[in-house]
């Protein structure tokens, strides 16, 4: 029998935004492709929590950060405790570095700016749910450069990474895929892989939040 290959999973996302067209927005650009489900809106971030705890969990979930009570920082620590393979993409307006810091160490795996492309959004989505970190080009830039800025004059950190893997790290950081990392360096999957192993174990970390947080905290990149 021919083999189809293996189907992923649309995953469910769930979306915490208080402008009412700006959520209805999300709903809609969202609804119009059937890789992704959404299965919930909220204007704030405590009925994103009850409902949680009441329903099956979200596969994903876009956060704004300015809310009205619980802002979306703390909304994002918050469902990291209560559901910890949630995967929280911020998506926000503000490109500011302590914020974009402030929601990594979170917990959230990406920041991606509102003004994203619709078909650049979905696939950013679709990248975390195959692993990646997703984060807006100008967001990474302007994180990185401020890293950079206010860490001159103090040695980065060292933990024995070849150039090739401080190539892969910064992959990382700016959100590729395996797939994607693959392409850029022509190299094979099970390659771009093992590079991710040998980071993994040098870093001493078990996720690529991990890596993120790990990679911006101590300008690794």
């Amino acid at each position: 029998m021919m083999s189809l290959g293996r189907i992923e999973p649309v995953p469910a996302v769930a979306i915490v935004e208080d402008q009412k067209e700006v959520r209805e927005g999300l709903v809609y650009l969202l609804g119009l492709d059937r890789r992704v489900r959404v299965v919930a809106s909220f204007e704030r971030a405590e009925q994103l929590l009850v409902w949680s705890a009441a329903n099956p969990a979200p596969d994903i979930v876009l956060m704004d950060i300015h809310l009205p009570g619980m802002d979306g920082i703390e909304a994002t620590r918050a469902m990291q405790s209560a559901h910890p393979a949630v995967i929280v993409l911020i998506l926000t307006i503000f490109e500011e570095p302590d914020t974009i810091l402030a929601a990594f160490r979170a917990g959230a795996k990406g920041y991606i700016l509102k003004n994203t492309r619709p078909d650049a959004l979905l696939e950013q989505i679709l990248s975390a749910r195959d692993e990646g970190s997703p984060i807006s080009p100008t967001v990474a830039r302007r994180l990185l450069d401020e890293l950079r800025r206010g860490g001159q004059g103090a040695p980065a950190a060292d933990y024995g990474l070849t150039a090739r893997e401080r190539e892969v790290l910064r992959d990382i950081v700016d959100g590729l895929t395996y797939k994607e990392l693959a392409e850029k360096h022509h190299i094979a999957g099970s390659t771009a892989k093992k590079h991710m192993l040998h980071i993994y174990q040098k870093l001493n970390v078990s996720s690529k939040a991990e890596i993120v947080r790990k990679a911006l905290d101590e300008r690794l990149v």
